[in-house]
């Protein structure tokens, strides 16, 4: 057994000894190495759009303010609570109202005291104006004198303009009523616009003060606000579809309502407004994500792999079969998406562009070009 085994490893030294020696005869003769094959794809133009990233926050569209002018009236009651929905005309605070309805009777009775001083003066001016007229029938027959005839007229004239003084005092006692009970009206606070209650200040038994009692998200709508910066704003315009990122996950489309004419002098960043149909209920403050269409390009894009870097990036090139050879072109390189690079100049259509560059494979160098789809079918034909 054991010169078997003596035996077997002698025959596989003397095996390893002749194929080295194999080897190094064939190197010696010439004969040819082994020629790389390389996967490659047909350059082609496509039709792209242009797309914009875009990272934001979720903020109310329009917060409309809710208060009162009897900043000296205390609150009584608060009927709706932060995350409400609220209708248009719905009461949300009711103030207290004991001096207002105080205010209120005491006007009511100046109206009815300056009614009554309206009846009374009409009443003297009848009068005055009844004897006048006597007066002139007589004074045709000498039957009064002119003294008495100048008086009379003296007391129409008078009665006339106490008449005119009534009404007046009338009419500002109206007027004085009419703002009691609008003061009065005021006491309950209504809900401007139908919305969502953002913010709560209002406290029962506290003076209303000048500040808002409640905020209000105008009809609950939402929009992303999103940060541009200084240098890609002018690529954005009003009216650009957008499609938006919910914190869901949940793409919805939209489009830019507004961009802000101002630039944050800190971050220098701008601000783009993104509207969108509100689907699911939204907090403000929550982050969120858009890509705003901004155009269409003739573009050459290709993947990551086929692209080589060196000296920090600045120098990019690519490999191309020409004749059977691979040929190193250098390339501008442009945007990134999803795995793949634009190419801007270097390439053209019909190049035939090895797919997987790499630094084993050199200028000049010959290859065997295998089209991507014939790969890929050698894969499924080899593969068990």
């Amino acid at each position: 057994m054991r010169l078997f085994l003596r035996l077997s490893l002698v025959a596989c030294f003397l095996c390893f000894i002749f194929g080295v020696n194999a080897a190094l005869a064939n190197e010696e003769q010439g004969e040819p190495r082994t020629v790389k094959t390389v996967t490659t794809v047909t350059v082609e133009r496509l039709k792209t759009d242009l797309t914009l990233p875009l990272n934001g926050l979720f903020v109310p569209r329009e917060e409309v303010a809710v208060g009162t002018s009897l900043s000296d009236e205390r609150i009584a009651t608060v009927d709706a609570e932060v995350g409400d929905h609220v209708a248009k005309g719905q009461v949300l605070v009711r103030l207290n109202t004991a001096k207002l309805e105080h205010n209120l009777r005491e006007n009511e009775g100046r109206v009815a005291r300056a009614r009554a001083a309206v009846a009374q003066q009409q009443a003297s001016f009848r009068q005055a104006e009844a004897n006048f007229a006597r007066a002139q029938r007589l004074i045709g027959s000498r039957t009064i004198s002119k003294q008495d005839f100048d008086e009379r007229q003296s007391v129409l004239d008078v009665a006339r303009q106490g008449v005119t003084v009534a009404e007046a005092e009338f009419i500002q006692a109206e007027a004085q009523l009419a703002e009691a009970k609008s003061e009065r009206a005021k006491a309950v606070v209504e809900a401007p616009v139908a919305g969502i209650v953002s913010e709560r200040k209002a406290r029962a038994g506290a003076l209303a003060g000048t500040e808002p009692l409640l905020m209000l998200i105008r009809n609950g709508e939402i929009e992303l606000a999103a940060d541009i910066p200084e240098s890609e704003l002018p690529l954005l315009k009003t009216g650009q579809v957008a499609r938006v990122t919910l914190p869901g996950g949940q793409l919805v489309s939209g489009h830019i309502r507004l961009v802000s004419p101002k630039i944050d002098p800190q971050t220098r960043l701008g601000t783009a407004y993104i509207a969108f149909e509100n689907t699911s209920s939204l907090f403000a403050g929550v982050f969120g994500r858009a890509e705003v269409l901004f155009g269409q390009s003739d573009s050459i894009f290709v993947n990551n792999s086929a692209v080589l870097y060196s000296e920090g990036a600045k120098d990019t090139s690519v490999f191309v079969v020409t004749d059977g050879k691979a040929v190193k072109r250098n390339v501008t390189l442009g945007v990134r998406r999803n795995g793949q690079v634009e190419v801007l100049t270097g390439l053209q259509k019909g190049d035939q562009l090895i797919e997987k560059a790499g630094p084993l494979l050199h200028d000049g160098e010959a290859v065997v070009s295998l089209p991507i789809s014939a790969a890929m079918a050698v894969h499924k034909i080899t593969s068990p």
